[in-house]
Parts: structure tokens; sequence; C-alpha cells
């Protein structure tokens, strides 16, 4: 939505918004979308925004098209409403379009309303609310009221600070230094011009700068610096013609033509008067722009002498006297009756002026003033404070929020990794338990066994011996077939106990142990057993755990196939590295029955043990008989 601002002064062009040059395409575009909208029944506040567009293009190129999009709009509420920003939105436009057309007296009264409904907007629009009060001083400065102006641009100044837009606080500068030069006070003028170049420029906002530059040149024109004046004021124009905005390169060459005037340059002053006589004819006729140089044309008609020239254009249009302050515009007039020889008109401006120069008046606006200048100088300083306290704010928040980022994600990976270890911690609990489920039942399945073994073999062979003894009838026969019947079933028990009873490796280790123990089973099967340990074994290096367990799995081994192979020869080897324990076992004996870890329980038992230690149990046949292949992982 496009912004409204007021600039004035004496030199200086004096309009109510910045010129926005419309394009030819752009106004055809926006007329093709207002239709299309209006076939579609498109929402009330998108044709409001595209009847304020259009009638803000037209603003500087046909007022009665921008009147005619601007009542448009306002059509669109069938009462006041107030409470709505698209409301006071139309209402501003029209009231600038008003400004444009000279009526300043209409056009103060619909800013007022706009700023008495502004501050009640259910969002408070701090810059609109600038604006606007900005734009009651200018109309009150153009009719002469300097003391509401002053009081109007006070309030612009206060809103200025919230809205904390460089744009507003440009404009806002811009006119109070307006103010100033038409008060003679051209040093304050100056400051308030450069101030407003220098937010223009932090705004991007070329068409305020130059606006600001006129200022700035007007102020050194009336300070004398010619040199200074004319060089700001010829480039300001020529880049608004570059432009192609011949309003805003009339609002620079008002001041230049005062200039050279002052500067008593009239050869200047005649090129650059032709050339403004052919601008005027591309700008509103009763624009503040062509007022401005209307009334510099009277002075310098006056200047030269062509004082009816002069004095026409003065009274020709009523208009110009909003232009110029009420004594100058009456002492140009005196002076033009006084060339023309009429004392007595001469006589009555001059009564005018010396009335008005008299009043009490002046010396108020005067104090005003200077209250103003020094709320200006302590107004600026907070200005840039609060930009800067602002900008510090936005950096806080924005390392504020990275820091919560960051924190965040910190957060959310402390929450993963504890789920993960958890979850870990939750399966290796699950793991154990099944480890040691399948280790209790592998253990109780090893007692059955050997249950089986104290009853199928220890309790027959004792019932045989009793059956032998009662059915013997040679007391010699009887002694020795008892004796006999008695040491096999006592070898019988020694070897379940030998299986039965767990090693113990505080003063021995593993090699010692399966050593002993494949000795003592070679003497009871009478089957060659051939242990070759891998020499240069570091035996204590094994942990206690991993020896008791592979003791038993050897015990297993070794009881599988001595009971179910038929096998003459056992050879087994055992090889340690630093990673690995290696066990190789062959026999001659026929494939194991229950060659499947899932099958039989002697062999599920062997499983279930190097699961506790991480190993591997493999059985292969080849044609020398059955390898058996024990490999566990020791660290």
């Amino acid at each position: 939505m496009k912004k409204l601002l007021f600039t004035l002064g004496i030199f200086l062009h004096t309009v109510l918004c910045l010129p926005i040059q419309a394009e030819t395409a752009t106004i055809d575009s926006l007329k093709r979308e207002l239709q299309l909208a209006e076939q579609k029944n498109s929402t009330k506040e998108q044709l409001i925004e595209l009847y304020q567009f259009l009638g803000a293009e037209y603003e500087t190129l046909d007022h009665d098209s921008s009147y005619h999009y601007i009542q448009k709009g306002l059509s669109l509420y069938l009462k006041p409403t107030f409470e709505e920003e698209g409301y006071l939105q139309l209402l501003n436009s029209l009231a600038n379009y008003l400004f444009m057309e000279g009526k300043i007296e209409q056009a103060k009264e619909k800013f007022k309303t706009v700023a008495t409904h502004a501050p009640q907007l259910k969002e408070r629009r701090y810059d609109l609310e600038g604006v606007v009060e900005s734009s009651i001083g200018v109309c009150y400065r153009k009719l002469g009221m300097f003391d509401s102006a002053v009081y109007h641009y006070n309030r612009a100044i206060d809103l200025c600070k919230k809205t904390e837009k460089y744009e507003d606080i440009a404009s806002t500068y811009y006119n109070i230094g307006v103010l100033y030069h038409l008060n003679k006070r051209y040093e304050e003028a100056l400051t308030q011009g450069k101030q407003a170049a220098e937010y223009a420029r932090k705004a991007n906002d070329s068409l305020m700068e130059l606006y600001a530059s006129s200022l700035i040149g007007g102020c050194y024109s009336s300070m004398g610096k010619y040199v200074e004046a004319s060089h700001i004021l010829k480039k300001n124009i020529n880049k608004a013609l570059e432009l192609k905005y011949p309003l805003l390169a009339m609002s620079s060459l008002s001041p230049l033509l005062s200039t050279y005037q002052l500067w008593n340059k009239k050869d200047s002053v005649r090129i650059f008067l032709k050339k403004g006589e052919e601008l005027i004819h591309k700008i509103p006729g009763n624009s503040p722009t062509a007022l401005e140089f209307y009334s510099t044309q009277a002075s310098l008609y006056n200047w030269i002498g062509e004082y009816q020239k002069s004095l026409s254009i003065l009274t020709s249009n009523p208009l110009i006297q909003t232009q110029l302050p009420y004594d100058k515009y009456h002492i140009l007039t005196a002076r033009n009756y006084e060339g023309l020889g009429n004392y007595q008109k001469a006589y009555q401006n001059m009564q005018e002026v010396c009335i008005y120069q008299d009043s009490i008046f002046g010396g108020k606006i005067k104090h005003e003033l200077s209250e103003l200048n020094e709320k200006l100088r302590t107004s600026d300083k907070e200005l840039k404070i609060a930009l800067l306290e602002k900008t510090q704010a936005q950096e806080q928040e924005s390392r504020l929020r990275h820091t919560i980022y960051y924190l965040t994600v910190i957060g959310l990976l402390l929450i993963a990794i504890s789920i993960l270890l958890h979850k870990r911690k939750v399966q290796k609990k699950e793991t154990e338990l099944i480890a040691a489920r399948q280790y209790i039942e592998g253990l109780e399945n090893e007692r059955k066994r050997l249950a089986k073994d104290l009853h199928d073999g220890v309790c027959n062979d004792l019932l045989g011996a009793i059956l032998q003894m009662q059915q013997q009838s040679s007391a010699e026969d009887l002694k020795t077939n008892t004796i006999q019947t008695l040491e096999e079933i006592r070898s019988g028990v020694r070897a379940i106990s030998h299986e039965l009873m767990p090693p113990n490796f505080q003063f021995t280790d593993l090699n010692e142990m399966l050593a002993d123990y494949f000795s003592k089973m070679q003497e009871i099967s009478g089957i060659s057993i051939q242990y070759t340990p891998y020499p240069h074994t570091d035996w204590s290096s094994i942990p206690e755990h991993i020896g008791y367990e592979i003791y038993r799995i050897m015990q297993e081994t070794t009881g599988n196939i001595l009971k179910h192979t038929q096998a003459k020869v056992i050879c087994i080897q055992i090889e340690k590295n630093a990673t690995y324990l290696i066990i190789e076992v062959h026999h001659d004996g026929n494939w194991s029955p229950h060659a499947d870890l899932s099958k039989g329980i002697g062999l599920r038992t062997i499983n279930d043990r190097l699961k506790t230690i991480a190993g591997d149990y493999k059985i292969e046949k080849d044609k020398t008989g059955v390898n058996i292949h024990i490999q566990v992982h020791l660290h």
C-alpha cells in the first residue's frame, strides 16, 4: 500500500505525497486484475486494495481518475467504518487528493478525521498516524497557522520514534526542515534536511533523498552559499528528468531560480525560467509544486521589472496565497503596485504586512520553534538509541533462537542416546536371561542324562551283580564274578564322578586340567586319546569362566564320541592366538547321530555353553573320519 507523505517549502516542492510515476503497463495490469476481481466477486478487502493502488498510480497523472477509484473504494462501505484500516486509508487518499486540488481546509479536516480514529484500530499503525500528523502540520502551515503546524509536527516526531521506519523519519525531518526554512531559521532547516537525506538513504528512498537535497539546496541559497546551492539543485533537476519525474524536477527548479535571483544571475534566471514554463504543463496546474513555481515566477517578474505580469500571476489564482507566507505575499503585491504607480494599493498591502509582523503571534511562533528544535536534537539521539537497541535486541533474539535450536538438538540427541542405551540395556538383559535359561536348561538336560547313565549303567550293573550272586553255586565263582562286576561298576561311577566334578583352576590351568581328564578317560575307556596343545601358549591368560566352559564342552564332546561313534582313536589339538582359542578334534568313528546342534541333549548343552562365551561348533566328515571345529572369541 502506498504511503502518503507531506512535503512543503517556500523555495521547495510542496506536495502531499511522494510522486510515483505510473507506467501505462502497471495501470493496465491493475485494471485487468480489478476486472477479474469484480467478475469473480472477490472480497471487499481485495477490491479496496486494488482501488487504492489505482488511485495512487493516477495521483500525479490524472486527478479525476485518481478520485474515481478512491470513490469506488469508499462506495463499498454502506456507512463510515472508522474501525477498519482500509476505510481510513481511503480517507487518507481522499485527503491527499483534496490537498493536490488546493482544497487545503477540506484536506485538513479529512486528515484530522483519520488521526482521530487511527489509534482505535485493533492493531495500531504508528506509521499511518505519524504520516497523518505530519500531513495535518503541512495543512496548517499552508493556512498560515504556524503554532498548530508546530504542534502536529511534535506529535509526528513522537510517533516517528515508535515506527522506527527510516522512510517515516526522513519525511518528518523534511517537513520540519521546510517549516524552519520558511521562518528564516536556515541553520536549523539545513540540519533537518541533512537528517532527512541520511534516513532516506538508509531507507533506499531515492525520491525522498532528492526532496531532502532540494531543501538542503534552498538552505544554502538562503545562507548566501550560491555555488553549493546551484550545484545541488541542478544535479537534482537532471536526475529527476532522467527518471522522468517532471514534478520532482519542478520542485528543485523553483529554489534554483530563487538562488540565481539572489545571486543576481539574470541570464541563468531566463534560461531556467523558460525550462520551468515548458515543464509546468506536464504537472497538475493546482498542485503545490505548480503553485510554488507560479509564486517564484511572480517574484522573478517583479525583480526584472515586469510588474503587471507579476501582479497578474499573484491575483489570477487565489491558491497562490496559500503558497506564500502572508506577509511575503503582500510585500510582493505592494512592490508590483508601486512599480505600476498605484501607491494607494501599495500602501494598503504594506499596512497588512505591518499589522501581521507587529502581532505577538510571530514571537510566539519563534519561541515554539526554538522548543521544537531542542526537542528534535533530543529526539534524534533517542531515535538512534532506539534503532540501535532494536538492532541489538534482534541480534540477541537471533542468538537466543540459535541457542535454543542447538540446545533442542542436543537435548533430542541426548534423549535418543538415552533411549538407545536403555534399549541396549534391555536387550542385553533379555539376551542374558535367554542365555541363562538356555544354560540352566542345558544343565538340567545334563543332569537328566547323568541320571539316566546312573540308572541305566550303575543301577543295572548292581542289579546284575545281585542276580549273579543269587545264581552262583560255587563260592569261588561267586567271588570272582562279583569282584569283576564291582570293578566295572567302580569304573563307571568313577567316569561319572569325573564328569560331575567341577574343575579347580586355583592351582592349575586349562591345559593341565584337560590333559589329566583325557588321560583318565583313556584309562577308563581303553580308547587312544591323543592330546596335543599348541606350544609356547600362555594358558594363564585364558579367563577362568572361559576355561571352565571349555573344560565342560570337552567333557561333553569326548563323552559323545566314546558313547556314540565306536571310535578307536581321538586326536585333540588346541591353539591360542591373541584373539581366538581354536580346538580341533578328529576321530575315526562314525558320523554322530546328533550332528545337528538343535537336536540331542549333549550337543544342545554344548551349544548353550558356547553362546555364553561367544563361540561356535562345527562337525564335518571326511575320508579319514569326523572333524569337530570349536572356536572361542577371547576378547
